[in-house]
């Protein structure tokens, strides 16, 4: 199984998928070279941000078809598009992508699906449903005013709003409150240090929060077609 990826940013994502993806897939290698792909092969992309995802992802269309085409070992057989949602809606964001593959001209060969995951609202809100990393008697009065206008132990992070809509968009509060409540545990998390959430024992909390309670739906499906396609 062979898996070409895009992802939207060029921090979080390209260090947590491949971590994540050594702990549930390990068979799964990891390729700096689209073309060199075999055998349970995968290659990440980073499309620098949205709008340009769009486009890249007809650009990764017509990379596909040619190596596809072309290859004497593998063929990818997943094109994987990775995005945050944002204050968007998982609709707007495949009638985006769709129209830009339409603009192109081109159509995805036969051999590859394309999949979409997208992160609601972002992929710190993914680490968000951390249960057992949340301190139960929190003392940082930022993250206690946090806490009191919106519980993520209890309810659904992919939920949340923003407490201050007018200079905090919905990732940008997520990506506060989740550095917030990792400072509990005198743990350290920025885009450019993810090592606290890339852990098999991390990892392992966010699948079980959404095996119980079915809460971070969107990490959901992306840990469902890992577990059901590529393992």
């Amino acid at each position: 199984m062979n898996v070409y990826i895009v992802v939207e940013g060029n921090e979080t994502e390209l260090s947590v998928y491949p971590a994540w993806l050594s702990i549930l897939a390990p068979q799964m290698q990891r390729i700096e070279n689209a073309s060199l792909v075999d055998e349970n092969n995968y290659y990440l992309f980073s499309a620098n941000g949205i709008p340009s995802i769009f486009n890249h992802t007809a650009n990764a269309i017509a990379d596909i078809n040619t190596i596809n085409s072309s290859s004497s070992k593998g063929k990818y057989d997943f094109l994987i598009v990775c995005l945050d949602t944002e204050e968007e809606t998982r609709e707007y964001i495949e009638d985006r992508i769709q129209e830009k593959i339409d603009e192109s001209g081109i159509k995805l060969n036969n051999h590859t699906q394309l999949l979409i995951f997208d992160q609601k609202v972002c992929m710190e809100t993914w680490f968000l449903g951390n249960r057992k990393v949340f301190k139960n008697n929190p003392q940082g009065d930022k993250f206690l005013e946090y806490l009191r206008y919106y519980n993520v132990k209890i309810d659904n992070p992919e939920n949340m709003g923003s407490i201050d809509e007018e200079n905090f968009t919905r990732a940008q509060f997520h990506l506060r409150y989740l550095k917030r409540m990792l400072e509990e545990r005198h743990i350290v998390y920025n885009k450019n240090d993810t090592s606290a959430v890339c852990s098999k024992e991390y990892l392992e909390e966010l699948i079980k929060r959404y095996n119980e309670t079915g809460h971070i739906s969107t990490f959901g499906s992306w840990y469902e077609f890992v577990k059901n396609k590529l393992v």
